[in-house]
């Protein structure tokens, strides 16, 4: 789209760099701010989800893997020892994964680099996809813009014209 000597889209090109630096800034930003990650990786019923793949683990650990790592203390366990280390392993479990999901969290938010993440990914994207995301989600209102600046400039020089026909009579 041009406008006299300026192309509209020729500052998307310039100007993708920066915006995709600070589209990258606001997103860290909010991370940060954001406290409901946390509330959500300690939820009990993310553990809940969790805990059949969790049992299904702790049962082949004690039923199979047990025999090749501690083959002596096996031959002494039957299906109560194993039922009672299952059952202390996932109390135990049970009490440690909020910690650990809670000091996750913390680590996600300090380590994850989401900015240079956005930034190198916005940067990525070629200019048309970028033109055609804008048109798809702004298009009408783009148009209803360009209708407006249209009407704006016909009505300024049409009143231009009538001022100027007016001083020479």
């Amino acid at each position: 789209m041009k406008l006299g000597f300026i192309t509209i889209w020729g500052l998307v090109p310039a100007s993708k760099r920066k915006a995709a630096s600070m589209a990258g800034k606001i997103f860290q930003g909010e991370l940060m701010a954001y406290k409901g990650l946390e509330a959500q990786l300690t939820d009990p019923v993310l553990l809940q989800k969790l805990r059949p793949e969790i049992e299904n683990h702790v049962d082949h650990f004690l039923n199979e893997k047990i025999k090749t790592v501690f083959p002596l203390l096996s031959q002494f366990m039957g299906e109560k020892t194993i039922s009672q280390f299952k059952s202390s392993l996932l109390t135990e479990i049970d009490e440690l994964f909020p910690v650990l999901m809670k000091k996750f969290s913390g680590e996600l938010k300090s380590e994850l680099r989401i900015d240079k993440i956005i930034e190198e990914k916005i940067n990525a994207l070629d200019v048309n996809e970028i033109r055609d995301f804008v048109y798809s989600a702004a298009g009408q209102k783009i148009f209803l813009f360009k209708a407006i600046c249209s009407l704006t400039g016909l009505m300024a020089g049409i009143l231009t014209l009538a001022i100027l026909s007016l001083l020479k009579v």
